[in-house]
C-alpha cells in the first residue's frame, strides 16, 4: 500500500515496456485514489497520481506497476 509522499519507481520486470521512459527515474506520490479500479477478478485497486523526476511530469498510474 502506497501514502503520499512515498518515493516510488516501476517495478523492474513484468509490465508493459512501452511505460518505461529513460526520464522517469523516481517518482513522489502527490494523490491517491483508493478503489478506483476493479480487477479482472474483483479486487479494487487504487490509482496514483505520480511525478516523476528529473522529467517533472505527472502521470497516473495503477499502483501495481510501481514499487517502493
Amino acid at each position: 500500500m502506497f501514502e503520499l509522499g512515498d518515493l516510488v519507481r516501476f517495478k523492474a520486470s513484468g509490465i508493459y515496456r512501452g511505460r518505461y521512459n529513460p526520464n522517469k527515474k523516481f517518482g513522489v506520490v502527490i494523490e491517491i485514489q483508493r478503489n478506483m479500479v476493479e480487477s479482472l477478478w474483483g479486487d479494487k485497486q487504487d490509482v496514483l497520481v505520480v511525478k516523476w523526476f528529473p522529467w517533472n511530469q505527472d502521470e497516473r498510474v495503477m499502483n501495481f506497476y510501481l514499487e517502493h
